[in-house]
């Protein structure tokens, strides 16, 4: 049947999924350690920013290479969000012991923003890592610069990743789900908006001039330098 074709569209989609449920479950074998979880982010998002820009042909040796060229940067930036997010956890759960008045609660609802925001900058330092040569001051505040043009979207991928983990902590019947499909889709999400988003970066023709000026302004004076 022409369905199964090779070149068919229904059986290119299925070795795009496929592509993604493999890269979700690499993810997650290479962060186990949980310091290496920076430098399986870059790789990932290496990798499916490839496949967005119809780059990448296979999917474990690019992200082998890309896994070790990015394992120092990423490893440091993990320790760095490990710590910030450890601090504002351990905030929490001395605040949450203490008598629950407006003040506290006032503190544990900012508490709660921080992390969120911080998390949605995650969102963004592993693919800034992937695509350009910066160093970490750079990468943070390029991150953050694409973190809020991108909020909505970003706000999303987090929901979906930590809404998946917590259902599965729920009904954990459903985990084995939730670890094919919840890290496929965000590595796919995250690509998509990622492509777009540098694609202003990278002299594409598709944005004007002027928008290339303003979104320029905002970034540091040395342009960014390609790695892939």
């Amino acid at each position: 049947m022409q369905i199964f074709n090779p070149d068919s569209k229904f059986s290119q989609f299925i070795y795009y999924v496929t592509d993604y449920v493999k890269l979700g479950l690499t993810f997650l074998l290479f962060s186990i350690p949980g310091v290496t979880a920076g430098a399986a982010a870059a790789a990932v998002m290496t990798v499916g920013m490839r496949i967005e820009r119809k780059e990448a042909p296979t999917v474990f040796r690019p992200f082998w290479q890309a896994f070790k060229d990015n394992f120092r940067q990423g490893t440091i930036l993990t320790l760095l969000f490990m710590l910030v997010f450890g601090f504002l956890a351990a905030d929490w759960y001395v605040l949450w012991q203490m008598e629950g008045t407006g003040l506290i609660r006032l503190i544990c609802g900012v508490i709660f923003v921080l992390a969120l925001l911080l998390g949605c900058l995650a969102l963004w330092v592993f693919p800034t890592l992937a695509r350009f040569e910066l160093t970490n001051r750079q990468i943070l505040h390029n991150a953050m610069i694409h973190m809020f043009a991108n909020f909505p979207k970003t706000l999303l991928a987090l929901f979906a990743a930590v809404g998946g983990f917590v259902l599965a902590a729920w009904l954990p019947q459903v985990l084995p789900l939730i670890t094919l499909f919840v890290p496929a889709f965000v590595v796919w999400y995250m690509s998509r908006t990622a492509v777009k988003r540098f694609r202003k970066f990278d002299g594409s023709r598709e944005e004007t001039e002027e928008e290339a000026a303003k979104e320029a302004a905002a970034l540091p004076e040395k342009h960014p330098v390609e790695l892939i």
